[in-house]
């Protein structure tokens, strides 16, 4: 039987950390003002991939772009455009429901987007050639892509561990874990370097690992626990317990900091690019 391919990440526990990941802001705030970005006068139109619940649109995105036209989030998660539509808005930011996977879902924006952004998104991707294609199609020639992907991160191997655990296996049969394949088959992020150049991007900017603490257990607890797509299949009565269980998991592989604070630590590239004349790129 194919495995439900649905996921469902909790938009209220995934919202719940107050300010962004210290490392999504220095991103998105730091380093892409100093490769230009927010810097023209002209009116620019944004898309951020992923959006999820709109916190990172909302609270980073936004204010990076005075000049704004627009400012589209995209997710293909009903439940967090929902929630971001409600808790998030303003009136230059539109959310969508749309899978970048699906060019017929994003073909509205064909050669619109001149700078496209992707936090934590394009590693859950199951066709990501395919993804980085669309996203290259919806860029405006000399538009610019920014992104955040996990190559490793202790969610996968803890979210494996639980899902074969028989205290909570029978929950799980034909759910689709959402563990990378990026994971799984240990690619190097060369690869996907190689990917986008092929398609026709032009890398402007990599780096590598990163670290965030967290300011309490509880907050380390619940986002993580949102992270982990198991979750939603655990019967109500016992999600406090399995919230605990991946929390603890989290803990032996992270560690705390000298302060005592939990952290995450994480293989994630951060990638610039800009779009290549089209007359010299692979077409879609």
């Amino acid at each position: 039987m194919e495995k439900n391919s649905y996921c469902v990440f909790h938009p209220e526990l995934y919202n719940v950390k107050q300010t962004p990941l210290d490392h999504v802001k220095d991103f998105i705030s730091k380093k892409l003002p100093e490769l230009g970005w927010g810097q023209t006068q002209e009116k620019e139109i944004v898309m951020d991939v992923g959006c999820g619940p709109g916190k990172n649109t909302i609270q980073l995105i936004l204010p990076l772009f005075p000049q704004a036209e627009k400012i589209f989030g995209i997710d293909f998660l009903p439940n967090m455009i929902e929630f971001a539509r409600i808790h998030n808005c303003h009136p230059l930011i539109e959310y969508n429901v749309a899978n970048i996977e699906n060019w017929s879902m994003v073909e509205q924006w064909n050669g619109q987007i001149s700078k496209l952004i992707s936090i934590h998104c394009i590693h859950w991707l199951k066709d990501k050639r395919r993804g980085l294609q669309n996203i290259f199609q919806l860029l405006k020639p000399g538009g610019e892509i920014a992104f955040c992907f996990v190559m490793s991160c202790p969610i996968f191997p803890v979210t494996l561990k639980l899902e074969s655990d028989p205290k909570w296996s029978k929950f799980f049969k034909d759910v689709d874990n959402m563990v990378s394949d990026t994971y799984i088959d240990k690619h190097e992020s060369s690869r996907y370097i190689k990917m986008m150049e092929d398609i026709g991007f032009e890398i402007l900017y990599r780096e590598g690992e990163k670290a965030d603490p967290y300011s309490s257990d509880e907050e380390y607890r619940d986002f993580f626990a949102s992270l982990c797509v198991l979750m939603s299949h655990v019967p109500s009565d016992q999600r406090e317990e399995f919230k605990d269980e991946v929390f603890q998991e989290m803990l032996k592989l992270n560690g705390r900091d000298s302060s005592g604070r939990p952290v995450h630590r994480a293989t994630i590239i951060e990638v610039v690019a800009r779009k290549r004349d089209i007359e010299n790129s692979k077409s879609v």
